[in-house]
């Protein structure tokens, strides 16, 4: 029998003499795959800073410019009287609509006629016709709903002159009443909405019944502008400051006379002198409010950081690729972007402070270490202080302890 060695020599040389099978194409590739990870990595570790500037998200500051507004529904609060007919007339309107008259101008003319409008009728584009309860003519009730909400507040006219100066109007909603200046403080959302949902009605321009409305006198004053918006978005109102309205296309400028804040919403009115195209007709006003327009670069309100003395600054990529911490000072900002000063601007101290240029390359999403950099001043401060603190307390021990000997050596001499 052969030596255990010699059969082990025996297998070895059968295993390196038999015909090699070529090698599994799976082997091939996870060898490849491992090898391109080993590069992957070996890479990766030579090049992360360029990776990394490869990767940085940032934007060139520029000029540009921007609208801080808001979308609003508003109420409109003005002051009016309506007249009425003392008897069934025939009209001839003298003044043109949206005209300002003064007191006592002959607005329309009215001549009496018994046959112009019976009892239960209305005489509409000069013709009569039947609105008794019996009837179902379109035009019953016309004015009924909106006289029972006037009540006694209607002023009668026998021949159609006016009492106080104002615009003439040939509109009536009925709102004329409760809607008044005197009720700004006292009207809930809610009577705003009921006040103002509905439409204004033509007076009679032919011929009418004695009680219809026949033309109404909006008084030359301050008229207002009442909305609701969340107490976030009111933060940006600052009662006295001029603001603009889009009106039908023409830019308005009214003044915030009061912010009222609520739970979740803020009450705010704006007053005005100005009047504008078919604002007598309306009681509701979709507008655009716009608070400021500033111009300036353009930044965006995410890249914007704050240190820990409150100085707002955004961080500059250099040309080596370095986060520089430049100060900046908003002029305007919408709650997505701001426009804000170039170059210099003048701090509360009435400082010259250097800031941003145009064309400044601006880093979008500040890393944990440029945050970090922030407090490093503060932190370099408190430990100036806290050395100064402790070379005066050694002074202080220094003198102490001289003084101490001195005192010693006087009284060993005496």
């Amino acid at each position: 029998m052969l030596p255990n060695k010699y059969i082990l020599y025996s297998e070895a040389f059968l295993l390196y003499t038999m015909p090699r099978r070529p090698m599994n194409k799976k082997w091939i590739a996870a060898i490849a795959v491992y090898i391109g990870l080993i590069a992957t990595c070996v890479i990766a570790v030579y090049a992360v800073p360029s990776v990394r500037g490869m990767l940085e998200k940032t934007y060139i500051a520029e000029y540009g410019s921007i609208d801080v507004k808001d979308e609003v529904s508003a109420f409109i609060v003005r002051d009016e009287t309506v007249y009425v007919a003392a008897q069934p007339s025939t009209i001839n309107r003298l003044a043109d609509p949206d005209k300002l008259v003064k007191a006592h101008t002959h607005v329309v003319e009215l001549t009496p006629d018994a046959d112009a409008a019976g009892p239960g009728e209305v005489v509409s584009n000069g013709e009569k016709e039947d609105v008794s309860p019996d009837s179902n003519t379109e035009n019953y009730g016309k004015y009924t709903n909106v006289l029972n909400e006037l009540g006694d507040s209607v002023k009668s006219t026998e021949q159609g002159y006016n009492k106080g100066a104002g615009y003439v109007c040939y509109y009536v909603d009925g709102a004329e009443a409760k809607l008044s200046t005197d009720a700004l403080e006292s009207l809930s959302y809610k009577d705003y909405k009921a006040l103002t949902g509905r439409k204004a009605i033509e007076t009679p321009e032919k011929s009418c019944g004695e009680g219809y409305p026949i033309f109404k006198i909006v008084k030359n004053a301050k008229w207002y502008l009442v909305y609701y918006i969340s107490n976030k978005k009111a933060e940006k109102y600052v009662p006295g400051e001029t603001v603009i309205i889009d009106a039908n296309g023409t830019d308005v400028e009214v003044t915030v006379s009061q912010v009222l804040t609520g739970r979740k919403y803020s009450k705010i009115t704006l007053s005005c002198k100005s009047f504008f195209d078919g604002f007598f007709k309306v009681r509701n006003l979709d507008t655009t409010v716009t608070l400021r327009r500033a111009e300036g670069l353009v930044l965006q309100d995410d890249s914007i950081v704050e240190t820990p003395e409150g100085q707002i600054g955004v961080f500059v990529k250099n040309k080596l690729g370095e986060h520089v911490f430049k100060p900046i000072a908003k002029k305007a900002d919408d709650g997505s972007r701001c426009v804000v000063f170039s170059d210099l601007y003048v701090d509360e101290g009435g400082n010259y402070v250097e800031t941003i240029a145009t064309y400044d390359e601006i880093v979008c999403e500040p890393t944990e270490e440029d945050l970090a950099s922030l407090n490093a001043p503060a932190e370099e401060e408190a430990a100036q202080e806290s050395a100064e603190g402790d070379a005066a307390g050694d002074q202080k021990a220094s003198k102490d302890a001289a003084e101490k000997d001195t005192s010693k050596e006087q009284k060993e001499s005496e």
